[in-house]
């Protein structure tokens, strides 16, 4: 996904904080180069809960990105339209 998209998203999702706090780490670390389609981390971003008072590092956030990416394409949830992550 080009930057502009990932922010769209974030804004979209109401995580525009995060999207400023990590988007220096985000473009080194070519963490959402590889996504095709913007759903996934749309879902990403539904599923967990993040505050502005949290205290969360990049590579926490990287890391639970990482394990929800694999769930949704092991799992097939990219074909579930009612998958809801608890």
């Amino acid at each position: 996904m080009e930057s502009r998209e990932v922010e769209n998203v974030f804004e979209a999702a109401g995580y525009d904080f995060l999207y400023r706090n990590f988007h220096y780490q985000v473009y080194v670390s070519g963490l959402f180069e590889q996504i095709d389609n913007p759903a996934l981390l749309e879902k990403f971003l539904e599923c967990y809960g993040f505050e502005p008072e949290q205290s969360l590092i990049f590579d926490e956030f990287a890391f639970h990105f990482r394990i929800f990416e694999n769930l949704y394409h092991k799992n097939n949830l990219k074909h579930d339209p009612d998958f809801y992550w608890h």
